[in-house]
């Protein structure tokens, strides 16, 4: 009985609402999960797809409200009848405005490396995110959860495969949301 009291206490304290702001020599470290579905019609076909993506991350506060990071970013995305899966690794840059309380909307924009590979065919490029429609709940000092509803996507890629050599570039301006959990210290 005296340890689910003691579990139950310590709870109850590590999720008391201590909110600081972000400030100069804070460090996070995080993750990201996003799942986002597309559609595309024409000529009385549709194609549906389903996108996976996960990024652990770091953060440093430069100063008051503005970080420099970097990610690690796996996806999986199923286009055109092949799977395929992405590594990105770059820096970002985010300003955090306090829009009351504890939530801040949190504008960034990232520069990475990519690489991507599919039915055998590998290709290297750069990639580009800027996300303006990211928020974040500071739940208390230690713990945060961050949304980011709408982004703008740029990648290029040259592939080389067995047969030829071919160049992609994709733009993507929308809604893809991604859901991450920070741990400041």
């Amino acid at each position: 009985m005296l340890k689910k009291f003691l579990c139950c206490a310590l709870f109850a304290i590590a999720s008391c609402p201590f909110v600081s702001a972000q400030d100069k020599g804070e460090m996070y470290v995080g993750g990201i999960l996003g799942v986002s579905t597309s559609s595309f019609g024409a000529d009385d076909t549709s194609i549906s797809n389903t996108y996976f993506r996960f990024a652990p991350e770091f953060g440093y506060f430069v100063r008051d409200n503005l970080r420099v990071g970097g990610l690690l970013g796996y996806s999986i995305a199923p286009l055109e009848g092949r799977t395929t899966h992405t590594l990105t690794i770059g820096p970002n840059v985010a300003y955090y405005v306090k829009v009351c309380d504890r939530i801040y909307y949190v504008p960034e924009i990232g520069l990475g490396f990519a690489y991507a590979s599919f039915d055998g065919t590998s290709g290297y490029g750069l990639a580009s995110e800027f996300k303006f429609g990211a928020f974040e709940y500071r739940h208390s000092e230690k713990w945060s959860l961050s949304l980011n509803l709408m982004s703008l996507d740029y990648t290029t890629l040259s592939f080389s495969g067995e047969n030829a050599t071919s160049n992609e570039v994709n733009f993507q301006l929308g809604i893809s949301p991604t859901v991450g959990v920070k741990f400041y210290f």
